[in-house]
């Protein structure tokens, strides 16, 4: 309990106490409510007013305490500053999601600047409709469910920290609705076009200049071949790689390499085909000092460096570990349109880095390399998100399931027409020896 100040006085038998700093006319009320001091001015310089209204503040709080309201508020910028700090705490010892950098962004540019300045528990569904259609506005378009749903997670983690610090009571949380644009078919890579395109990139690299071109190509090329190899996502997981998350194992006496990715469903371990692994012993020997070492002897060193990022410097000269998605997504489109491959022919829409793990899924459910379960495993999806996006394909695979035994049917039809066909002759027989009689 707080100590007693000099000139203090005892109210509502010794539960709130009145007391007046030093320098301050105006007298204090000091009490507490769920289980927490809280103080608050009762802009009163005479004792006898400061005692009635000190009764009306603390009254009026024990009642919302009772109503499982708060008793104090914030604004949301305040709170949403706070929860912003807890995130990054969090990722900072490792207990974060990649996916709070997306959450961060969508509270810095979306949430604060509309409902920074309103008291987090004054946030209604009205509110909630306002700003959908003051996004629409801000984002120049309808923004698409994917996008929606980061924001929506973004606020419940404002709510969350207003919730646990005691500025709104769960039951004021408003309802979040999502109605944004479905989710269209993705652009893929058939096995045609991944051909083209991985025959291309030997020329691509060799073409680029000497220096920093030719080694970012180099990066760029064994970068694509892992992706759509692994089918990790390009960005976070990939960037995030370092080679000391690379290992080998042994199942069933067979030996296979393997490796941890962290980005946005958490941490997974992925196997990785065996056509891939020269890749990685490619981008291992752009460094002069691993290029000696065997990879097997390179991989049990556990370096701590990133596989994909690119050494540079910031503007104070710093040397950095760049990461590259940005710069690789540009890239990978130029290279897309030199070989005639940026539009997918189907959906029309441009290929991006992305497309390589949409290709991967194709081929893996294509070519039952793996179940929907393994599948969704090894790619850090659910199994529904699988069979929403690819269910075309599952279900085509499944076509002589579904349609039957097609030698069957023809040889069952035949089988039925050489039957009508004789019925037939013996009819007409039948006729012609009524005939005759």
């Amino acid at each position: 309990m707080p100590q007693k100040n000099a000139e203090s006085v005892h109210i509502l038998e010794g539960d709130a106490i009145l007391y007046r700093r030093e320098g301050t006319p105006c007298w204090q009320v000091r009490f507490k409510v769920y289980g927490r001091w809280l103080r608050a001015s009762t802009k009163q310089k005479q004792l006898d007013k400061a005692k009635k209204s000190a009764v009306q503040i603390v009254t009026k709080a024990w009642h919302r305490q009772e109503d499982g309201l708060p008793v104090v508020s914030k604004r949301f910028k305040a709170v949403a500053n706070l929860a912003i700090q807890r995130m990054d705490e969090y990722r900072q010892v490792n207990r974060g999601k990649e996916t709070y950098k997306t959450y961060v962004q969508a509270i810095n540019r979306y949430l604060i600047p509309f409902f920074g300045n309103y008291n987090v528990d004054r946030i209604n569904a009205a509110l909630m409709h306002e700003f959908a259609k003051w996004r629409i506005v801000e984002m120049n378009k309808i923004p698409s469910a994917s996008v929606i749903n980061n924001h929506n997670s973004a606020l419940n983690r404002v709510f969350d920290e207003a919730v646990e610090r005691g500025f709104m009571a769960k039951i004021m949380i408003p309802p979040l609705r999502n109605d944004g644009i479905k989710t269209q078919k993705r652009p893929t890579i058939t096995i045609e076009e991944y051909t083209h395109l991985h025959r291309g990139l030997r020329d691509w690299v060799e073409d680029g200049r000497k220096g920093n071109e030719s080694h970012l190509r180099n990066v760029l090329r064994d970068y694509i071949l892992i992706l759509a190899h692994t089918g990790i996502r390009a960005g976070t997981e990939a960037m995030n790689l370092k080679w000391r998350d690379v290992y080998f194992f042994t199942k069933n006496k067979v030996e296979y390499l393997g490796m941890k990715v962290n980005g946005k469903t958490g941490e997974r371990h992925v196997t990785i085909r065996h056509a891939a692994i020269r890749y990685l012993d490619r981008l291992r020997q752009l460094n002069p000092e691993w290029a000696q070492l065997s990879f097997e002897s390179f991989i049990k060193k556990k370096i701590d460096a990133y596989v994909f990022r690119v050494d540079g410097k910031n503007r104070s000269g710093k040397i950095i570990h760049k990461d590259m998605t940005t710069a690789f997504g540009r890239m990978f489109t130029r290279y897309l349109e030199r070989r005639g491959l940026l539009l997918d022919k189907v959906t029309g829409k441009p290929r991006s880095l992305y497309s390589l793990r949409h290709m991967y899924a194709v081929f893996a459910l294509t070519y039952n390399r793996m179940s929907i379960y393994t599948l969704a495993e090894h790619m850090g999806t659910s199994v529904p998100m699988i069979e929403r996006h690819y269910g075309q394909i599952i279900l085509q695979d499944k076509a002589s399931e579904i349609a039957g035994d097609k030698e069957y049917f023809i040889e069952k039809a035949k089988r039925e027409e050489q039957a009508r066909l004789r019925k037939e002759k013996e009819k007409a027989a039948s006729l012609k020896a009524d005939d005759l009689n």
